[in-house]
């Protein structure tokens, strides 16, 4: 038989299924170079995921407000930290909790109340915190003729959810007023701290309990044209802060915790400070929140 032994010559016709036999050199197939490809993009997404960090805030204001507001800061820790950072938010207070518990965010702008549970169960560590305390301020409007606490008594009192830190903050003012929170007023829990305000400028509610600085959010982009009076100031606790997970790098989190603290020193941080009416932020301790630790299991 011609060109080899007996039995040893392939059939016409018949292609082997990995390769095709050219004249000068061997080509993958259509369906190897498939697969190739398909691993070569899964490996670049997967490396991108990986070197990517998730950058998280608590929705205190609408989802378009937070993003103007913190696009700068994530882009500030991107350009210090040399890795890309990815802002988000979700559109209530308990699908943002649920993220935290999931340790879906790097780092994360929290409430105080998140970051107690953040901390002590999912392995977040705290960075920074606003330089002064919450407090919640207990608003109305300019023009209404409520003037204390306790003229609150049967009328609509607004808030953010109830998870939201200036909501428990409300409810203890009541009480130390001698008022049950729940039953003392009709309580009524908007999606953030702009409809609790907005229900107090169209009537819907007579006062709202909220944070100064979104009351102050409110009134700059409205140019004055909503003007809120502060009824009541309610006993502070520490403020909002930066939070990272133990799983990034000590460096990268140091990294992190100067940025911020540098902020009114860098032109950056304070077109970030202005933007966001922020006071400039402070090194946290996670013992400066055992008040609020106090609080959730006197809640409880």
């Amino acid at each position: 038989m011609r060109n080899g032994a007996p039995g040893t010559a392939k059939p016409t016709g018949v292609a082997d299924p990995s390769f095709e036999i050219g004249t000068d050199s061997v080509t993958p197939s259509p369906r190897r170079l498939l697969c190739a490809i398909a691993t070569a993009v899964y490996a670049t997404l997967s490396s991108a995921a990986e070197s990517r960090y998730e950058f998280g805030v608590f929705p205190f204001l609408p989802m378009a407000k937070i993003h103007e507001l913190h696009a700068p800061i994530a882009t500030d820790f991107e350009a210090k930290l040399g890795r890309h950072v990815r802002l988000s938010s979700k559109a209530g207070y308990a699908s943002f909790g649920a993220e935290l518990r999931k340790q879906t965010y790097d780092i994360a702008l929290v409430q105080p109340f998140d970051y107690v549970d953040a901390h002590d169960n999912y392995g977040y560590l705290p960075l920074a915190r606003r330089g002064e305390h919450l407090e919640a301020v207990i608003v109305v409007r300019d023009d209404s003729r409520l003037t204390t606490l306790k003229d609150l008594k049967g009328k609509t009192v607004a808030n953010p959810p109830a998870d939201a830190a200036v909501s428990h903050l409300t409810s203890m003012a009541f009480v130390i007023a001698g008022m049950d929170p729940e039953t003392g007023v009709k309580r009524y829990y908007g999606k953030n701290h702009f409809a609790c305000l907005q229900s107090v400028l169209i009537g819907a509610a007579d006062a709202c309990g909220t944070a100064e600085q979104a009351m102050r959010i409110v009134e700059k982009g409205r140019q004055g044209s909503a003007r809120f009076r502060i009824l009541h100031r309610t006993h502070p606790i520490p403020h909002a802060l930066f939070v990272a997970h133990r799983r990034m790098s000590e460096k990268d989190r140091g990294v992190l915790l100067r940025t911020i603290l540098d902020w009114p020193n860098t032109v950056e941080g304070r077109k970030i400070l202005e933007g966001s009416l922020f006071i400039p932020f402070v090194a946290a301790k996670d013992a400066d929140y055992e008040v609020v630790r106090r609080y959730v299991r006197a809640r409880n």
